[in-house]
């Protein structure tokens, strides 16, 4: 029970500075020496109380990755590694953070090609791309 109340303080103690999934928390606190059974109690308790939600906080992720115009393939790898792996982009929300990445971060001419390619280097498909060139460029 002690064992089990000092997981719990470790664990709070993380949540208190950001969202953690359920399996970053698990991981974390395997690593910290805590045994496997307590850490399962532990997270059970966690997510009944409403700490931890891998979906809340992958929709949470999914919202700043259309603000910071990141594409569907780094929002996939970024909940992948998080242990979350049910949220994607749909093609309207992809276009619109498209578009905010170009409005952000783009200081090149404002010439087709290269808007394109700005895109697919950052890991937008080719659709999804030339359709937010040509939206910026009417901009």
């Amino acid at each position: 029970m002690e064992q089990e109340n000092k997981a719990k303080s470790e664990a709070f103690k993380l949540l208190s500075r950001r969202d953690y999934s359920e399996r970053e928390i698990v991981q974390k606190l395997l690593r910290k020496g805590f045994e496997q059974s307590i850490v399962e109690n532990v997270v059970n308790y966690l997510k009944e109380e409403g700490y931890i939600n891998d979906k809340k906080l992958g929709e949470r992720l999914k919202e700043i990755a259309i603000e910071k115009g990141k594409s569907n393939v780094f929002l996939k790898k970024k909940l992948y590694s998080k242990g979350i792996c049910n949220i994607e982009l749909s093609y309207s929300e992809e276009l619109e953070s498209a578009k905010n990445l170009l409005r952000r971060k783009y200081k090149g001419d404002k010439n087709f090609k290269q808007i394109v390619k700005f895109l697919l280097n950052r890991g937008f498909s080719y659709g999804i791309a030339s359709e937010a060139a040509k939206s910026f460029l009417e901009e």
